[in-house]
């Protein structure tokens, strides 16, 4: 019987031959054989680009989705005779998945994660008599440990700033926009926007509905559009580049957000179904490139909902518009992980001067300054 998989049809997956036992391969080796590796797991399916790093390459054709555990299996062999760099690279690409990058209130797949945290505490709230009584102590310790730790290490060193850091000189944006000389993005603050997250239309709770829609769907191939966050006019933008001719037709959306996913601003581009927060302003535009303004508060910021919370990630977003699908986006995050502060690139240029952004994995965009200043479009 033919069975179907992400992606490919047949009677069963293409697992590659482990590799034969010998000394590490060099970086050229590795990823020679890595290249193979993907050829054979692929099979018959056509690649839309190829790429000489094998692990964009992966990433860009969603190779990874592909990959069953009887493949993993198979490619810990390879990792094995690999140099130290690549296996990095490589267990951090395996690792990855599908992810659920959300604007706004919590994506369905975080709700879905919730019930299942509620339905593990619901089971484990009819076993807790017996525990109860040491669990009552344990919690009294661990208040006491807490304030002991708090008055002892935090209370003194709280946390001011967020996740991005912005050097403001004080210029009018109209002095800023003009200095800073071209872009150069940092790479910790680049993302390829790869994740995919599709819910089929229909009737019927969400969670019955989410399912995996074939790249042909999609608007973009997945990581063919890239996002990087820079400083310009004295504000934070974030900059989209991929194929020529993308900004005509692709719905892109950035959201500024807590390290609990609440959004601290939203904003939308192109040709949108449904436009979600508010239109961005456009610093820059091109054919391969577009520059949009972000809202990113320096400091700590009061929750309409309650609470307060820092800027610690930029939700980048693809958004597709297909009749077989309620929900159809590719998504990426710009994160520096913990509480640390990254200062963002700042650049500047005048007004009908060409700019280029360089955002790696061969992606190089070209767009021209419009003079649309944050808060004034």
């Amino acid at each position: 019987m033919v069975t179907s998989g992400f992606l490919r049809a047949g009677e069963e997956a293409n697992v590659p031959p482990p590799a034969s036992d010998g000394p590490t391969w060099s970086f050229d080796e590795a990823d020679e054989q890595a290249h193979d590796f993907l050829v054979h797991v692929a099979g018959e399916r056509t690649m839309p680009e190829f790429l000489d790093d094998p692990v964009e390459h992966a990433r860009a054709n969603g190779l990874m989705l592909l990959f069953s555990e009887a493949i993993q299996a198979s490619f810990e062999t390879y990792l094995a005779r690999m140099p130290e760099p690549r296996v990095e690279a490589w267990r951090d690409v395996v690792a990855g998945g599908a992810s659920s990058e959300a604007f706004g209130p919590l994506t369905l797949q975080e709700q879905l994660d919730e019930r299942q945290v509620s339905d593990a505490l619901q089971k484990g709230r009819k076993q807790r008599g017996i525990n109860l009584a040491v669990g009552v102590a344990f919690l009294a310790v661990l208040v006491v440990g807490s304030v002991v730790l708090w008055n002892e290490f935090v209370r003194e060193d709280a946390r001011t700033e967020g996740a991005f850091r912005f050097d403001d000189a004080g210029e009018s944006p109209e002095v800023a926009a003009r200095t800073g000389g071209p872009p150069v993005a940092s790479e910790e603050l680049i993302v390829a926007v790869t994740d995919p997250v599709s819910i089929a239309a229909g009737d019927g709770p969400e969670a019955e509905r989410v399912t995996v829609a074939p790249f042909a769907h999609y608007p973009f191939t997945p990581g063919s559009i890239r996002a990087s966050l820079f400083h310009y006019a004295g504000s934070g933008h974030v900059a989209f580049v991929g194929p020529e001719g993308f900004t005509e037709s692709a719905c892109l959306r950035a959201s500024v957000v807590t390290s609990e996913l609440r959004p601290l601003d939203t904003v939308t581009f192109g040709d949108c179904a449904q436009p979600v927060g508010r239109e961005a302003s456009v610093g820059c535009l091109g054919p391969s490139a577009v520059l949009l303004d972000l809202e990113i508060p320096p400091g700590e910021v009061d929750l309409p909902e309650g609470g307060s919370g820092f800027a610690d990630a930029i939700r980048v977003q693809l958004v597709g518009d297909h009749e077989d699908y309620e929900v159809l986006t590719l998504r990426g995050t710009i994160s520096v992980g913990g509480e640390e502060s990254v200062t963002v690139p700042r650049f500047g240029g005048e007004v009908g001067e060409e700019i280029e952004f360089d955002l790696e994995a061969g992606r190089v965009g070209f767009c021209t300054i419009t003079g649309d200043l944050p808060g004034r479009s």
